[in-house]
């Protein structure tokens, strides 16, 4: 069993690294790769460093950047960079994580201006350098019921994940935020990953709020993004999602991954490796890896 998608607290995750290798080995996993959000701290800590004395399993080196694409938030996974290279490239494509989160609450909060929400903005609470302020917006929009007539799915006001996706980065909702400032394009997120000898896999494509537009252009995604290749598996996915995706990277030779989205007690439903209990990522999804990375598959 492998899991190619984790996050640590060098983006938003709970977990430190060497709490992260120790809970991979004791999963059984084969196979890891931390892909923190737009950032590879996690790979200069000296538990990733020195992870062979946690993991008897492989460490694949891997990152997860924030894009855009078509006025929607979409992320795409990179493995096997040079890590000096990306770590040098980063800031000139993607924001610092506690200066984008602190811009993105502005926006969040004008965007709620100009809708008309109720809420008190200087009830807003968060740590910049850990989270982002999307929970905080949530929890003062449902204080006053009349605010929900804002949503375009009743859902998102249950769980900050559904509210980000079908709301905050929805371009149809009221409460749509363009970020378009704080992000590369997707072609751009991707390039720079190759441009550090890594491959580029669309990141939970059926987890977005376009998802069936996305899925009905997938080929044209992946060829105009220079993609390599689709995440086939996800703990949000259903299992005849996961079949559709690898039905579709088999048809047209494409790399596959697959993983928990794992952020320790930040997401406490998804357990590492088996997402919410029946997630099994096989390590054949590895099979074409080696011939595309000469770096990063240790």
């Amino acid at each position: 069993m492998i899991d190619l998608h984790t996050h640590t607290v060098y983006s938003d995750g709970a977990d430190t690294p060497e709490t992260l290798l120790r809970g991979a080995a004791q999963a059984g996993l084969t196979h890891l790769s931390i892909t923190d959000h737009n950032s590879v701290g996690a790979y200069r800590d000296p538990a990733a460093v020195h992870w062979r004395d946690l993991f008897p399993g492989k460490l694949i080196r891997g990152i997860e950047i924030t894009c855009m694409y078509e006025g929607e938030i979409v992320e795409v996974l990179g493995y096997g960079y040079d890590l000096d290279k990306l770590e040098a490239m980063l800031p000139q494509v993607v924001l610092p994580f506690r200066e984008k989160q602190l811009r993105e609450a502005e926006l969040i909060g004008d965007a709620f201006d100009r809708a008309g929400v109720a809420y008190d903005r200087s009830a807003i609470g968060f740590d910049p350098d850990r989270e982002s302020s999307r929970k905080s917006y949530l929890r003062e929009l449902v204080k006053t019921p009349e605010n929900l007539r804002f949503l375009t799915d009743p859902r998102s006001a249950e769980k900050s994940s559904r509210f980000t996706r079908q709301e905050i980065y929805n371009p149809a909702s009221p409460l749509y935020v363009d970020e378009s400032s704080l992000y590369p394009t997707l072609a751009q997120g991707a390039g720079a990953i190759h441009d550090c000898g890594g491959i580029a896999l669309l990141a939970h494509l059926y987890i977005y709020a376009h998802a069936p537009r996305f899925r009905s252009r997938l080929r044209a995604i992946v060829e105009e993004n220079k993609l390599d290749g689709v995440e086939c598996a996800h703990s949000e996915f259903a299992p005849g999602q996961i079949a559709d995706l690898e039905g579709f990277c088999r048809k047209e030779g494409l790399l596959m991954s697959g993983g928990s989205d794992y952020h320790g007690a930040r997401k406490p439903d998804i357990s590492l490796g088996r997402g919410k209990g029946a997630l099994s990522v096989p390590e054949r999804y590895l099979d074409a890896w080696s011939a595309h990375i000469r770096r990063g598959l240790e």
